[in-house]
Order: structure tokens, then sequence, then C-alpha cells
């Protein structure tokens, strides 16, 4: 079941508060089992940026390779970032779901996950605008290098505050959290570009 209006509002409106340091913005989020498995269909409300996005890097690598577009077949890039989409967007949590009872963290479990989904409109929001700029011609690679970077950086504050908050999780390991999202999401995206014979 896809999140209603209401729930898309509140939660965003939480989100932004998390991303300023303001834990009052949890009282935004419905924590409940039903939010939880709510909060995965945020996958749909991304789906517009990740076209976007991924437009934007098939252009980049194009243009930072010099490969053209018979080097880097269309319907076997596509493929490779749908499943990059779909096994990132569960793969975390599931790992988590493994880890939260021998970390300490079970009762926090669905309330970080659910903060999670949500934050990831904020946090994809910038990064989908810079590519939208890059594909119409309005920045050029350079700057659409910078902000994946700045993206990077912005991102990793922003779960490190979310795992502060809503897991409740100590500085150390917050820090290992964040890192563990971001190993995992880069062997994701590797296994799958080899899948495919990136």
């Amino acid at each position: 079941m896809l999140p209603s209006g209401q729930e898309l509002r509140l939660s965003l409106r939480g989100a932004w508060l998390l991303l300023f340091n303001r834990p009052e913005g949890m009282g935004y989020f419905d924590l409940s089992l039903s939010g939880f498995w709510r909060s995965f269909g945020v996958a749909v409300f991304l789906l517009p940026a990740f076209f976007i996005t991924s437009i934007a890097e098939w252009q980049l690598i194009l243009s930072e390779t010099g490969l053209s577009p018979e080097d880097l077949p269309g319907e076997a890039y596509w493929l490779a970032q749908s499943l990059n989409f779909a096994i990132d967007w569960v793969t975390f949590p599931v790992l988590f779901a493994l880890l939260a009872g021998w970390l300490g963290y079970s009762r926090s479990y669905v309330p970080f996950i659910i903060v999670r989904n949500w934050a990831s409109l904020i946090s994809t929001a910038p990064y989908a605008l810079a590519g939208l700029l890059y594909v119409i011609g309005v920045i050029p690679a350079g700057i659409m290098v910078l902000f994946s970077l700045a993206r990077l950086m912005i991102v990793a504050w922003y779960h490190f505050r979310i795992a502060r908050i809503a897991l409740g999780a100590t500085v150390s390991a917050s820090v290992g959290i964040v890192i563990l999202d971001f190993v995992l999401s880069l062997l994701i995206s590797e296994l799958s570009g080899r899948l495919l014979g990136f």
C-alpha cells in the first residue's frame, strides 16, 4: 500500500526537521508496523529522481570516458541501474534487521528504517535537480561531479543524524552504521554493473 498524501506531507516535514537536528521531527512519522511497510512505498516517489539521475549519469559516463552510446548499450545500462535501485532499497533494512537485536537496537529498528526511507526523498532531491540541470545543458560535467561529491557528504551527515535520533545510537555506532550503509550501496552498484558486463 502506498502512503497517503497526508502521510507524505507529514513525513517530509519530519524528515526536514531531522535534517536540521531537531528530534521533534520524529513526531511527524507513522512509526507503527503498518507505517513501516508503507515507508517502502517511498520508492515509487523516488522513481522520477531515479530516471533523471540515471540519464545524467549515463551522459556523464559517455562524456568523461569518451565512449560512444554503442559502447554503453542503453538496455544493459538501464537494467543495471534498475537492479541497483531495487536491491539497494531493501538490502540495508534486511541486513540491519539481522543485526539490530545483536547490537541492542531491536526496539528502535522500525522507527529508524521508517525515517531512513522517508529521508531518502530529501537526500535525493538536490542530486536529481543537479542531474536535470546537467541533462538540459545548464551546468557542465565538472559541476555535476562536484554535486555528486557534495551529496555524498551531506547524505552521510544526514544518515548519521538519523541514526543518532531515530535509532538512539552512540556516535561511534552511528558512524559505523553510515559506513555499513555506504559500503553496501557501493558493493551493490559494483555487482550490478559487473553482472551486466560494465
